[in-house]
């Protein structure tokens, strides 16, 4: 991701809705992950950005600790300004020592040009301890495709069979998997349709160089809108959350991932955990 989308995303993401969102969808997770072990839990976030979703962690009595990783120094800068916990790896390999936790956080990772999904995700997956749970969060629809996928060298939206089989090929049986941000969904495809009449950038502007310095010209759609505004999407997605309950939405922005690691490993799983344990990966 380009370094001014970090720093957007720092700028903003306490208050703009859709984070405000995204952040209220996983504490109730959490908070419910919590009360079915009877204890606080101990959290990875895979990928934790600038931080934010860890700053919120931080306090709340059903944490016994949270911690996070992430490969870019502009992010892994802005987290450790906050005081939060956080190494530089990949979440492709995520070789941070041998622990594991109650539940690993991956929130808008998976879809990245430079992350291998299936790598990442079997990666994920061993560090959850046996019963762990995987909480994924990843844009959706690849008709929703548009300027602010390139920007942030987004390099897929999945639809739910496909991250399905990621989870389940790591070893992991999914238990929810839905979409989100849905009612304004037809807005956003709207607004995909609208960017794609535009010319196409001219190619000998990419090869010097010239279109990456257009693209930061144009701005980040990490953007806050007016506070009537703000609040009102926010609302909307209390609303839509709640129905959610009711309802099978059957599109969305992004997709939700909760899927838990067995109990007790298979024969090949026991071995990989075991050789991981043994060169302290």
């Amino acid at each position: 991701m380009q370094d001014s989308e970090y720093h957007a995303m720092a700028a903003i993401e306490e208050r703009h809705w859709w984070y405000r969102s995204l952040r209220s969808r996983v504490l109730k997770r959490l908070k419910a992950e919590a009360r079915r072990l009877g204890r606080p839990l101990e959290v990875f976030d895979a990928g934790c950005g600038t931080g934010g979703l860890l700053l919120a962690l931080r306090g709340q009595p059903w944490i016994a600790a949270a911690s996070g990783c992430d490969g870019h120094p502009v992010a892994l800068a802005y987290a450790r300004s906050r005081g939060l916990t956080v190494i530089e790896a990949s979440v492709n390999d995520l070789g941070i020592g041998p622990d594991w936790f109650d539940v690993v956080l991956s929130m808008d990772v998976i879809y990245h040009r430079e992350v291998r999904p299936a790598a990442a995700m079997a990666a994920m997956t061993s560090r959850l301890r046996p019963g762990g749970l995987l909480l994924l969060n990843t844009a959706a629809m690849p008709c929703l495709w548009r300027e602010h996928d390139r920007r942030v060298m987004a390099g897929r939206r999945l639809l739910p069979d496909p991250l399905a089989r990621l989870a389940a090929d790591a070893g992991l049986k999914v238990e929810h998997l839905g979409y989100w941000n849905s009612w304004l969904t037809p807005l956003l495809w709207l607004q995909c349709r609208l960017e794609s009449l535009r010319p196409p950038e001219e190619a000998t502007a990419t090869a010097s160089g010239t279109a990456l310095a257009s693209e930061s010209a144009q701005g980040s759609d990490v953007q806050l809108p007016p506070p009537w505004l703000n609040r009102a999407l926010a609302v909307l997605l209390r609303l839509e959350e709640r129905c959610a309950g009711i309802l099978r939405l059957p599109w969305g922005s992004s997709l939700m991932l909760s899927a838990r690691k067995p109990e007790t490993a298979g024969p090949r799983q026991s071995a990989k955990m075991a050789a991981e344990g043994s060169h302290g990966v």
